[in-house]
């Protein structure tokens, strides 16, 4: 399907703009090298689910212009694009102007396809998932759990994006000892308790409007 095309007449029609992958070596001009790999996708799933933290996500490409190499690919290059159901607003904006582009963290499955084509599967997740795996976290944290949370998302996962927390009740005092910023997050997740409702716990995750807890 054309970059831009809208087909709405079966169920799972989606429109996608066009792919770009960029990466951290320059160009002819001295900017970073961008591709578009939009017509090399055969497969495109997205991820958001209440017991994952971070979006996350992964393609197929068949690629019969050494793409691995061009750019080159070495990981945590940057994708952008826009994705989503065909006449509506909502969707994912993972474009640099106005939206959180993915990062690519593992090419997998590589394989010959014939002689000068081979296809592979890359997977990305979002920035902060990037973060939660070079972060770890030493510190006191003192207050509510909703204050805590914020703390970690804003001071540690260093998101720029939207993040809706729910209030909870008591004031609690924990240490963290050099964990990633997601297992201090699964503690504070067990020692929540609303504020307003009687509920049975806590999720934390993430999906396109932003972070949730």
């Amino acid at each position: 399907m054309p970059a831009g095309t809208t087909v709405n007449d079966r169920p799972g029609a989606f429109e996608l703009s066009d792919v770009f992958l960029i990466s951290y070596a320059e160009g002819a001009e001295g900017n970073p090298k961008r591709l578009n790999i939009r017509n090399l996708i055969t497969e495109f799933n997205i991820y958001e689910k209440l017991n994952g933290d971070f979006l996350s996500g992964d393609m197929v490409i068949t690629d019969a212009t050494n793409v691995i190499q061009e750019l080159p690919l070495t990981g945590f290059e940057r994708i952008e694009f826009y994705f989503r159901s065909p006449k509506t607003t909502n969707g994912y904006n993972f474009s640099v102007l106005n939206g959180h582009p993915m990062f690519v963290y593992n090419l997998k499955n590589r394989q010959a396809a014939s002689l000068n084509t081979q296809i592979y599967q890359l997977k990305f997740i979002s920035l902060e998932g990037i973060r939660d795996h070079q972060t770890r976290i030493s510190q006191a944290f003192k207050g509510t759990i909703d204050q805590m949370i914020a703390d970690i998302c804003f001071n540690h996962l260093n998101t720029k994006k939207d993040v809706l927390i729910e209030e909870t009740k008591g004031a609690h005092k924990l240490v963290m000892p050099r964990i990633k910023p997601t297992r201090a997050i699964e503690m504070l997740k067990k020692n929540a308790r609303s504020k307003h409702f009687e509920n049975s716990g806590f999720v934390f995750y993430e999906n396109a409007n932003g972070f949730n807890f």
